[in-house]
């Protein structure tokens, strides 16, 4: 483990604050940014109570901050003050979204994993990629169905991530003046029309229009009946194709 985890932790704590439990936070209970379902799977129970999120430690929510957020976002992989904007934004919307993010600004495959080609873009990367890493992350946020009960918490949390990572690579201490608890910013929470935008997600729509296409050329009762259940079937299939897509990080 690198320095810079040292300084992200202190300065994840200040972002994250203390136990919160805000109904419209798709996070849920949450203490140190470590969400409910985080600390139930940490500890290996199928879940845990407000009360047990709320008695969590700064010892054992290091812990998992070390293992289940700072390896899976690159943390040692990419540059120092990189390192901890990708950390940061897998705490507050997954290291895999983090990592996606960080893909399409450097130009490589957003497989959601910091390999050898994912470090070398970066490294190679021409320009501000403080600017350009963090201007990502927030148009990714305002694809969110709760951009616009969390929003401001969002940008002043990023915001303050720009300066800190800055301070991080000139080598000077950076600060929390105060905790910047923000909600999740879970991809799941994207909107039906940002996901539709996908091309994935019309992918089955020439199949359909090709099969209408082959019934409307036919008549009788029979062709009408299929041409409903397979309308039907359409329906059904997008619905789930949505929901899945919204599962995944985007």
């Amino acid at each position: 483990m690198r320095e810079t985890l040292t300084t992200a932790l202190d300065l994840m704590f200040g972002h994250e604050g203390g136990y919160v439990n805000n109904p419209k936070d798709p996070g849920g209970a949450t203490k140190y940014g470590i969400t409910h379902k985080t600390l139930a799977a940490h500890r290996g129970v199928s879940s845990v109570s407000p009360a047990q999120v709320k008695a969590l430690s700064k010892e054992e929510a290091a812990k998992i901050y070390r293992r289940s957020y700072w390896v899976q976002s690159g943390g040692d992989l990419l540059p120092v003050g990189i390192d901890f904007m990708a950390f940061d934004y897998g705490v507050n919307s997954g290291p895999a979204q983090a990592v996606k993010s960080l893909q399409r600004v450097v130009g490589v495959t957003a497989d959601g994993i910091v390999g050898g080609q994912t470090v070398a873009a970066v490294n190679a990367y021409k320009g501000d990629l403080i600017d350009a890493y963090a201007a990502e992350r927030l148009r990714f946020m305002k694809t969110l169905k709760t951009w616009s009960v969390f929003g401001r918490g969002w940008q002043k949390r990023v915001s303050a991530v720009v300066s800190q990572a800055r301070h991080i690579i000139r080598g000077m201490q950076p600060t929390t003046d105060a905790p910047i608890h923000s909600a999740k910013a879970n991809p799941k929470d994207q909107s039906i029309t940002e996901t539709l935008k996908k091309p994935e997600a019309w992918a089955s729509v020439g199949g359909l229009l090709s099969g209408l296409g082959g019934m409307a050329s036919g008549t009788g009762p029979m062709q009408w009946a299929l041409a409903i259940i397979m309308v039907g079937a359409f329906a059904v299939g997008a619905y789930f194709l949505i929901k899945r897509m919204q599962d995944q990080v985007a």
